[in-house]
């Protein structure tokens, strides 16, 4: 019986003494990196579809398809990244996130313009601050090197959307 109980816990212990040698998953930063790093592709990605079908103005599509392109190239990265370390993703935007997508489908003109680089502004400023995050916080050297990899890339968005909205951050969104 003691030589079973031992087997039992051994992985308990393995995992208590040594977490770097473990693959992430949903509860590590890495796997939470992952998981927040796809809500945010997927935002990018249908809120700027949105932008494309409906905006009239040239900026602001070639401005989506932009973000729809890139966006869609780090998701398959993310995703290799995951399955490779048994990570679930998120499949479908957190209702915080759909409402905004929503809101943004019933607008037209300036109006969705206006709204769409304002959450664009957020949500990049979001997401450089996961990437950060994830350069001090992550353990899994291959997603770091991701988070390093591709922070210029989500810094040089926020610069495009900020340069689209007239180069400030939304009024009372400042830090967020």
């Amino acid at each position: 019986m003691l030589k079973r109980s031992a087997a039992l816990l051994l992985p308990f212990a393995l995992a208590a003494c040594a977490p770097s040698m473990m693959a992430p998953n949903a509860s590590t930063a890495d796997g939470l990196f992952l998981q927040a790093v796809t809500g945010s592709n997927l935002f990018e990605i249908q809120s700027s579809q949105v932008a494309l079908q409906k905006s009239n103005t040239a900026a602001v599509r070639a401005y989506a398809q932009q973000m729809i392109n890139e966006h869609t190239t780090a998701q398959n990265q993310v995703a290799a990244l995951a399955a490779a370390r048994r990570v679930p993703l998120p499949t479908a935007l957190p209702p915080e996130l759909q409402l905004k997508v929503t809101t943004l489908s019933g607008l037209n003109g300036a109006d969705l313009d206006a709204a769409y680089i304002r959450e664009q502004i957020l949500s990049h400023q979001f997401t450089v601050s996961i990437f950060q995050n994830q350069q001090t916080a992550g353990r899994d050297a291959e997603v770091v090197a991701f988070a390093n990899q591709n922070l210029p890339l989500i810094q040089r968005h926020l610069q495009e959307a900020q340069a689209l909205g007239g180069g400030a951050a939304p009024a009372g969104h400042a830090g967020h």
